[in-house]
């Protein structure tokens, strides 16, 4: 093995690639859809307050370029989170004036 007059280089471990990192949003988005749609049908409050905030994040990771499945798939699911939690509103509100009617 010829080293054309200079010494082998090193054998020493060197630092551990950069990451971006940079998933956090794209996640956090989703988990935020998820658990909108979820909880949406229980406490409609909740599903929206996720569902918007899944939003917010998904459109800012969206700018930034990041995993495009995930950030969709985010997305979506916040959207349905906002809306089953307005359904449940609209639900629960003609619930509470039917039984104020019936008394």
């Amino acid at each position: 093995m010829s080293t054309n007059g200079f010494p082998p280089a090193p054998n020493s471990p060197g630092a551990a690639p950069a990451t971006n990192g940079g998933n956090g949003l794209a996640v956090g988005s989703l988990v935020l859809g998820i658990v909108g749609v979820v909880v949406g049908f229980f406490v409609a409050f909740v599903g929206i307050i996720a569902g918007v905030v899944g939003l917010i994040l998904g459109i800012i990771a969206r700018r930034r370029g990041l995993n495009r499945g995930m950030v969709l798939a985010g997305i979506i699911l916040s959207a349905i989170a906002i809306v089953i939690g307005i359904i449940g509103i609209i639900l629960a509100g003609v619930l509470v004036s039917q039984m104020m009617q019936n008394q």
